[in-house]
Formats: structure tokens, C-alpha cells, sequence
């Protein structure tokens, strides 16, 4: 805080004590004010009537309207002159507190900080609607109308540093990253130890899948305040997403050791020991979060997930039907199931699963190659081309590019269509650049010598 903004706060401070150890002595003065006569005004002098003495008057309060003009346009200067310079003192006043408490967050002293906002927004009351309302909608996840809540608090007090934590928080809920990076970027120049700040806009770059940078903020979050276990959190879960699988779970157990007791603790050892394919240490932990948080789909998926690598798969589909149960419309539970069902030879049961899926993301390519085997090996083939070429016209994926023109090649012959056949395994050869696709070579041999791909 610059020596300015001190002595234009210990001015003000002055002026508020002043007017409370004085006020009588201060009304008394404005009364006699409202009573100085202008000049060529004539006194005007009001005739008393007789009253019963033993009797308590009261006080007549005369409409402005009906004072005669002089009087009514010297009260009228008078109050528009006080009213103003309440509004700049109590307005500046506020502007000054805010500084003051951005100060006391940046010292550390939270509380302090916390009770002068609280004053500032008493001081003034449109700054107090504006970031109440920028809370409120944020907590009923109305997120554009929390934006615009938020942007009136900066346009009042562009140094009310809550305001841009809770803007850039709408927007990272409204999935506009780069906006909230801004906006935390902002919260952190004018209170350097923000860690939320920090965490949150680790949290908008893991989005954007830059996991350096994550990382880089969710440290700085630590180096501040070594005991938020968020930050920890955070950081594990970005070093499972760079498979840095031994510094996520000493990440995770520090953020349980901190006391968080929450289910994404335990869910994100889970993923880091899936990572090193301990598979029963994952489902423990995976069993550990459900305990805490049993009405959580995505922990189903992921257990179930578990035991389809052990190859438990009657476990898996009980665990993907529960995660269905829970939410109705969790594609990738559907989608899961489905595959289990179509390596049982259940077509009809994959099918229908991957419909659903279809029917809640008609964009997801993966799904119209899977529907697309089931027809296949069902022998409606027709149908297994059609959702082939559904899946190379919505992907840009090279490797889902080669794979489904190889098995729509391979579909083909056994149509015994081997021109189209042809045609459609050279392109699959022709997009394998990682040659993951070995077979597809084969099969375009076969296919040109009229041979069909079992």
C-alpha cells in the first residue's frame, strides 16, 4: 500500500470519528445552517397557535413542497451538498478498506482481512449487492449471471481482489480457461499469497492439458501454505496425467494426511496405483472412496475398470450397471458394459447399450466402431459399414482412422466386395504410421487375391 492511500485512509478514519464524538454539536450546526437567510430573502416567521399546555405537543414535519420557495431552495442545496460528501467520504472510504484488507491478506492475516472487506461492503452498499450476488449465483451454479455480478463488483472497485477469485472461478465452471487464468492471474497481483487462486488456475491449465504448468502453480499454492490439501491433491492428480506414478501417491497420502477425508484422496492413489498396475491396491482404495462417497458413479467406473483387468468381468458389469443406476445418462458406463457384453457374445445387450451411448453423444467415434464390430460379427454388415464410415467421417484420430479402415476392409470381404475391400485396407495401411496395424498388411494381400479375412 502506497503512503497515498495511508494518509487518504487515516483522513477519513479522522473524519468518521470525528463526526460520531461530535455529532451533536454537528447537527446542531446544520440546523442553524438550514436557518442562514440568502440574500433579498425576507424572514419568514410562522404564528403559533394556542395549545393546551398540559398537553405534550408534536412536532409538525411540513412537506418540502409546501415551504415557501426561498426556504425550500436553501434546504434543497444544503441536503444535495451533504449527500454528496457523505457519498465521496463513505464511497472513498470503502475503497480505502479494501486496499487495507488486500494488504492484510498479503501479510497473512486472514481474519483481519476477511472483517475489512465485511466493513468495506458496508460502506458501500452497490459493491455489497454486486458481490453478494457474484457468490450467491456461483453457488446456484448460474454462472453467466455470476460473470456479470462479479464485472459490476471490478467496476465499482477494481482493487475488490474476491471479485476477480469469484469471476474466474464462473468461468472455469463455464469452461472459458483462458478468461479465468486472467482473472486469478489478476487476484494474485493484488494478493501474492492467494493460494486458491493458484490452485484454480492450475486447475484451468490441467484443463487445457498443460501439466507443467499445473503443476508449477499447484507448488507455488504449497510453498505458501504447505497445509492446504487441495493444492496436494491437485499435484497428484497432474503427475498421474504425465504417469509420475510414485510422486502422485506421495501426493495423495500427504492430502490425507492433512486430514482431508474426502473420496477424491483415495480415488487419486487409486488412479496412481493403477498407473504401476496394482490392481488390488487400486480396488482397495477405489472400495475406500466408495465408503465415503457410495452414491459417486465415476468410483464405480473406475473400480470397475479394476476388475476388468483381472478379468473379473461379472464384477465389472455389476460395477458399471450400479454407476448406470446412479446416473442414467453416464455414457461411459454404458459404453464399458457394452464392450464386456460384445467380447461375451451378448450382441444384442452391447448393441443396446451402445444406442445409448450414440443417443447421449452422437459425436463419440469410438462408439460407431464398437456398434459397428457387433454388426459385423452378427453378419449385418450393411449396418457395420454404414457405422464404419460414420466413425472415419468424425475423427481426426490417425490411429481410429487406420483401424476402422482396416476392419471395414476386412468387413467387405467377407461381403465378398473385395474392389471396395481393397480400397479400404490400403488406406488403413496407408494411415498406420505407428504399424500397430500389422494384420491390416495381410489382409489387403488377401484381399487382392480374393481371399477373405476370417
Amino acid at each position: 500500500m502506497n503512503s497515498e492511500t495511508i494518509i487518504v485512509g487515516l483522513v477519513f478514519l479522522f473524519v468518521v470519528v470525528a463526526f460520531f464524538l461530535f455529532k451533536s454539536q454537528i447537527f446542531v450546526f446544520l440546523n442553524r445552517l438550514a436557518k442562514v437567510q440568502f440574500h433579498g430573502v425576507k424572514n419568514l416567521q410562522h404564528a403559533d397557535q394556542d395549545i393546551d399546555q398540559d398537553i405534550e405537543p408534536e412536532m409538525q414535519i411540513q412537506s418540502w413542497l409546501g415551504l415557501p420557495n426561498e426556504k425550500f431552495v436553501g434546504r434543497f442545496v444544503i441536503f444535495v451538498i451533504l449527500s454528496f460528501l457523505i457519498f465521496m467520504i463513505f464511497s472513498s472510504f470503502s475503497r480505502v478498506l479494501v486496499q487495507l484488507g488486500n494488504a492484510e491478506f498479503s501479510a497473512g492475516y486472514e481474519k483481519f482481512g476477511i472483517a475489512t472487506y465485511n466493513l468495506a461492503l458496508e460502506f458501500d452498499q452497490d459493491l455489497k449487492e454486486a458481490v453478494n450476488n457474484c457468490y450467491v449465483y456461483n453457488t446456484q451454479q448460474q454462472y453467466e449471471l455470476a460473470i456479470s455480478s462479479c464485472s459490476k463488483a471490478i467496476e465499482i472497485d477494481p482493487n475488490y481482489a474476491a471479485a476477480y477469485a469469484q469471476r474466474g472461478y464462473a468461468y472455469l465452471r463455464a469452461k472459458k480457461y483462458d478468461q479465468a487464468i486472467a482473472d486469478f492471474t489478476k487476484d494474485i497481483e493484488l494478493i501474492p499469497v492467494a493460494t486458491r487462486s493458484y490452485i484454480n488456475r492450475g486447475t484451468a491449465y490441467m484443463e487445457q492439458d498443460q501439466y507443467d504448468l499445473a503443476i508449477a502453480e499447484f507448488t507455488e499454492s504449497i510453498e505458501i501454505n504447505s497445509n492446504e490439501p487441495q493444492a496436494w491433491l491437485n499435484r497428484g492428480l497432474a503427475y498421474i496425467k504425465q504417469g509420475q506414478n510414485d510422486l502422485a501417491i506421495t501426493d495423495c497420502n500427504k492430502a490425507i494426511e492433512l486430514g482431508a477425508k474426502y473420496w477424491n484422496e483415495y480415488s487419486c492413489l487409486g488412479l496412481a496405483f493403477t498407473g504401476q498396475q496394482r490392481y488390488e491396491l487400486a480396488i482397495a482404495n477405489f472400495n475406500k472412496a466408495i465408503e465415503l462417497a457410495p452414491d459417486t458413479p465415476v468410483l464405480y467406473l473406475m473400480r470397475g475398470a479394476m476388475y476388468e483387468k483381472q478379468e473379473k468381468m461379472d464384477l465389472a458389469i455389476a460395477d458399471y450397471t450400479q454407476a448406470i443406476e446412479f446416473n442414467p445418462n453416464y455414457s461411459s458406463a454404458y459404453s464399458s458394459r457394452g464392450v464386456i457384453y460384445a467380447a461375451q457374445g451378448h450382441y444384442d445387450l452391447a448393441i443396446s447399450d451402445f444406442n445409448k451411448v450414440i443417443e447421449l453423444d452422437s459425436t463419440y467415434a469410438d462408439v460407431y466402431v464398437w456398434r459397428g464390430n457387433a454388426f459385423a460379427d452378427t453378419k449385418d454388415f450393411s449396418r457395420a459399414i454404414a457405422d464404419y464410415q460414420k466413425a472415419i467421417f468424425i475423427t481426426n484420430n490417425s490411429r481410429t482412422i487406420s483401424y476402422v479402415y482396416c476392419v471395414q476392409g476386412v468387413t467387405y470381404t467377407k461381403m465378398g466386395n473385395f474392389e471396395s475391400a481393397i480400397l479400404s485396407l490400403e488406406q488403413g495401411v496407408k494411415f498406420d504410421e505407428t504399424r500397430e496395424n500389422g494384420w491390416c498388411q495381410t489382409a489387403l494381400e488377401n484381399a487382392r487375391q480374393g481371399i477373405p479375412t476370417p
